[in-house]
């Protein structure tokens, strides 16, 4: 391999490095921001329950009593 060859393929490499590069941080930005979204929803998902079972207790249905929608 000759000088120019050499440096061609260093050149290459570094095209490759930085492209991988910016893909990863491309990658993590979408990660984090996906976590946080889900942290959200688990928030609102913890919310609901509290207020389904709050709803619950409001709303005894006692033995013998069926759900309005049987």
């Amino acid at each position: 391999m000759n000088t120019s060859q050499i440096n061609q393929r260093i050149d290459e490499l570094e095209f490759k490095l930085q492209f991988q590069e910016d893909t990863i941080d491309s990658l993590n930005q979408a990660l984090v921001s996906q976590q946080k979204d889900m942290l959200r929803m688990q928030e609102k998902l913890v919310l609901l329950g509290n207020q389904l079972e709050s709803y619950r207790q409001q709303q005894p249905i006692q033995d013998g009593d069926r759900p309005p929608h049987y």
